[in-house]
């Protein structure tokens, strides 16, 4: 299960190897839509690091990374964002295509 972090946690662990990050919160819809997406996307791919921000728990972090609609899903490798955010992914393919070119 995806592990919901904050900023402490995000600056440490998103320096670490490759990360998504999903940025969303628990009355989003489209937020609710994609997490089964995202549960099998982690298990499938189990050298990735995947984390959850709660955007209404730290406002801060999504203000910094300027985060403004929700699901945003962020590709880090070693702390980098290597691959354009997803903004509001309505499916799997979308996701699964920047996780693939993360491990490019």
């Amino acid at each position: 299960m995806m592990e919901i972090i904050n900023q402490e946690k995000y600056e440490k662990e998103s320096k670490n190897g490759l990360v998504v990050v999903n940025f969303s919160a628990p009355w989003c819809p489209d937020c609710v839509r994609i997490e089964p997406i995202m549960k099998v996307l982690e298990e499938e791919y189990s050298s990735i690091k995947f984390f959850k921000v709660d955007i209404d728990k730290d406002e801060a972090l999504k203000d910094l990374l300027h985060i403004r609609r929700i699901p945003t899903l962020l590709f880090l490798k070693d702390g980098i964002e290597v691959s354009e955010r997803l903004v509001e992914p309505d499916n799997k393919m979308p996701i699964k295509q920047a996780i693939e070119n993360m491990l490019a």
